[in-house]
């Protein structure tokens, strides 16, 4: 019965050893990922709350894309519409993020950093309290940033 308690033991730590190195292994993996980032520099072009069809984030490479989404954003209660940014070189693209928010019902967000492995984009950001949104009781943050480097694909990191 002894013999039995040690082999069982014996094969429950060894099993316990193994998955902790496994799991220490990634950890070591996405942190060596994270230092190679390069980090990328961005400009705020509009903050606003609407309702809309918008993802989570959206790319607008060309100049008539970014005309057909300020025609989508415009409040028709306004006589005059927001200028609609240019885009001054082919690097350049418009970031449209709409991330639905998670710990504040009434909050916005705002961009922390944004960096890239060269393939993907990621956006750290964190939800703020907006006492405007709040009273007004708005649900739809919407940011739009200019990027000076054209992604394949996008990730969001929601941070607290």
């Amino acid at each position: 019965m002894n013999m039995i308690r040690k082999i069982f033991c014996l094969s429950f730590f060894s099993v316990v050893l193994f998955f902790s190195c496994v799991n220490l292994k990634s950890v070591s993996s996405f942190n060596q990922q994270k230092q190679n980032l390069k980090k990328i520099e961005f400009v705020e072009i509009r903050r606003l709350n609407a309702s809309s069809g918008l993802k989570e984030s959206t790319v607008v490479k060309t100049t008539k894309e970014i005309k057909e989404l300020y025609k989508k954003l415009n409040d028709s209660k306004y006589s005059r519409s927001t200028p609609i940014p240019v885009l001054e070189n082919e690097n350049e693209f418009f970031l449209v993020l709409k991330p639905r928010m998670k710990t504040l019902k009434n909050g916005d967000i705002e961009v922390e950093k944004i960096e890239s492995d060269g393939s993907t984009l990621w956006v750290t950001y964190k939800e703020v309290e907006n006492d405007e949104y709040k009273e007004n009781k708005q649900l739809n943050p919407i940011l739009i940033i200019k990027i000076l480097n054209k992604p394949q694909k996008i990730k969001l990191n929601l941070i607290h």
